[in-house]
């Protein structure tokens, strides 16, 4: 039935939600008119730009029709790595351009603008039979951590936070009661839905959608995907072609996917996986690879083995792919051999209680899986936040340059000034427009730019312009280039075996976890995947003394009624996440449960050398399953969650 269908969006994965739609148990028609429906039910959290795309009835229709047909054929088609999204209603960023539908990138300056283009990732994911239901609310550009600098409005978190509890004791207990000297009613206040791609998020968190197109610069899929309890993904750079991407800094740039399981962001993956002859910048990559451990994947295996039973078709997956184990280990201990290295900058300051504790139970499960946790050490990680802030409004501005006025938005300052000369005029040679009293293009452009372009564009397009600059680019983008590269240096040592430079030999894991201390016990072997979290803490929220979405309105980003600079404690948000995508590594934020104070998703992160998007998966998806079984036996992670497992 229709609620039915309603209620099961909410909660399904792709792999269910493929298995229903083959076995007739609902349609693609079905699903789009509940996620409709579940679009209009969550409008105050914001999370969409603009209603249903006019081609999303079209493309489900198509979708029942290829079914419908399938099951006419003795073949019994069974959905692989490419059909699994067969009419399964998916999100997508408001900076990817999509076929009948305008892109703004959450800008007034791109207000209307509808692309003669479609960008690869979504032109893929379209050709697998994904159905396209709407564009998603951003951060302007990509430029920002909280979802509060769009043209339509902040994007307001799905999850509400719960009452105040009292810290956990010595021994780890929580003590139940309710502590009233918080104020509950600022607590529990809407709550950030993290940026850039606080949209995507929240569309998988609230049930609109099963599955979400991001883009991450320096942690736009992860932070998002952390505040919302929902699985990102962000590929290693140049894995998933960035065009008909908006771009916002074309270096770091990576298409990436906000998923309810790491098995459904590597289906979208797979999809969108390779080389593209329109995109420079992609890499080539082992496709085969990826989905052989697809096929292998429990979670998509299990749905295929009762649409098969269902269908009465006997050998249905003979003509597969040669499906083999990713992780081949003793039962009960999928990730024994494995090496994972915890790097103890990322305990910064900022790093609050829950988030902290979370971190270390999650070593304690990795141990639990077999996995080896050590300490290591990357001293660089101090200094990539101030190169981030360097690096990326450098290339912003740069590539915001196009946007003058002429070719994309209003300009009523040349209206008003008795206009200018076309780009039509220019090319012609010919100078009509350009008269007495009339306005110049330089100040033409400045107009057009102060009333299209946001007060944080406008920061980080003049941050960028300044360091740019001849006198000070040595003094500033030279040394962010310079740190860039020690840091990719870095990685590339602690997962080669280089150890980071400290003393000692292997950490002890989770009991060893002292992470505030001298760098003892170092481990100089290499590690196979990092472990961090993905924020330092919780979703912050959005309004009150020191919301996020406090300061955003104010031109020099600081909020004068509580004192605290918005931009700078922003910025911090990025400290986790931004160091992998400087070095353009692979990393996935998976939710581990929920903070012991808060009630709010926590993120743990993971990393993994460059290449190696499979391993990374593989290993996730472990860790998901681990967690999964944690919670279902009153398990978890954090204090009061038993330990998991």
């Amino acid at each position: 039935t229709r609620a039915a269908t309603a209620s099961a969006l909410a909660t399904w994965t792709a792999a269910e939600a493929a298995a229903a739609l083959h076995a007739g148990e609902c349609s693609a028609r079905e699903l789009l008119k509940a996620a409709t429906a579940a679009m209009g039910r969550t409008r105050q959290l914001n999370a969409f730009v603009g209603g249903v795309l006019s081609t999303a009835a079209e493309d489900a229709d198509a979708s029942d029709e290829r079914r419908d047909t399938s099951r006419g054929d003795d073949a019994r088609s069974v959905p692989d790595a490419g059909s699994m999204l067969d009419g399964v209603p998916i999100a997508v960023k408001d900076n990817f351009c999509v076929r009948g539908a305008p892109t703004t990138a959450g800008s007034r300056m791109l207000r209307g603008y509808e692309p003669p283009l479609e960008s690869t990732v979504t032109s893929r994911l379209r050709a697998a039979g994904a159905v396209i239901v709407g564009k998603c609310n951003m951060d302007e550009f990509g430029m920002g951590s909280a979802n509060v600098n769009s043209a339509s409005g902040a994007c307001i978190n799905p999850w509400v936070a719960r009452p105040a509890r009292r810290a956990p004791g010595p021994d780890g207990s929580v003590d139940g009661s309710v502590d009233r000297s918080i104020d509950d009613d600022r607590r529990l206040g809407p709550r950030s839905a993290g940026g850039s791609s606080g949209g995507s998020a929240c569309a998988v968190a609230s049930g609109a959608a099963i599955l979400a197109v991001g883009s991450d610069t320096g942690g736009s899929v992860r932070l998002p995907a952390a505040y919302c309890g929902v699985v990102g993904m962000k590929p290693s750079y140049g894995s998933v072609s960035r065009w008909g991407l908006v771009p916002y800094c074309s270096s770091l740039d990576t298409p990436g996917f906000l998923a309810r399981s790491v098995s459904d962001a590597a289906v979208a993956m797979h999809v969108t996986y390779g080389l593209d002859p329109l995109d420079s910048t992609t890499t080539r990559v082992d496709r085969d690879k990826l989905g052989r451990w697809i096929d292998a994947n429990d979670d998509v295996q299990k749905f295929l083995t009762r649409l098969q039973s269902r269908a009465g078709s006997s050998g249905g997956g003979a003509g597969r792919r040669n499906a083999r184990p990713f992780v081949r280990s003793k039962v009960g201990m999928p990730l024994a051999g494995w090496r994972v290295g915890v790097p103890v900058e990322y305990d910064v300051a900022e790093c609050s209680d829950e988030v902290r504790a979370a971190w270390s139970e999650t070593c304690g499960l990795l141990e639990r899986l077999g996995a080896a946790v050590t300490r290591t050490s990357l001293p660089s990680t101090a200094a990539t936040l101030a190169a981030y802030y360097v690096l990326a409004p450098a290339e912003a501005a740069s590539n915001l340059a196009r946007y003058d006025g002429v070719r994309y938005g209003t300009n009523e300052a040349a209206g008003r000034g008795g206009g200018y000369g076309t780009v039509r005029d220019g090319e012609s040679g010919q100078r009509r427009g350009f008269k007495p009293g009339g306005v110049n293009f330089h100040e033409s452009a400045a107009s057009a730019r102060s009333r299209g372009f946001g007060p944080e564009v406008q920061r980080r397009v003049l941050v960028g312009t300044y360091v740019l600059g001849t006198d000070v680019t040595a003094r500033y983008f030279d040394r962010a280039q310079r740190v860039r590269r020690a840091v990719a240096a870095e990685f590339a040592r602690v997962f080669s075996g280089g150890g980071g430079g400290g003393a000692g030999g292997a950490g002890g894991g989770s009991d060893a976890f002292g992470l505030s201390g001298p760098l003892r016990g170092v481990s100089h072997a290499g590690v196979d995947l990092l472990l961090t979290p993905t924020t330092p803490t919780v979703a912050p929220l959005l309004y009150g003394p020191g919301g996020v979405g406090e300061s955003a309105g104010f031109a020099d980003g600081f909020d004068h009624q509580s004192g605290i600079d918005g931009c700078t404690a922003g910025y911090a948000a990025d400290c986790m996440t931004v160091p992998a995508s400087l070095a353009g590594l692979p990393a996935i934020s998976l939710p581990v449960g929920l903070g012991f104070e808060s009630g709010m998703p926590v993120g743990m992160q993971l990393i993994a050398p460059r290449g190696c998007d499979v391993e990374l998966i593989g290993a996730a998806w472990h860790v998901e399953r681990a967690l999964a079984d944690a919670a279902a036996s009153g398990g978890g992670v954090g204090p009061g969650g038993g330990g998991g497992g």
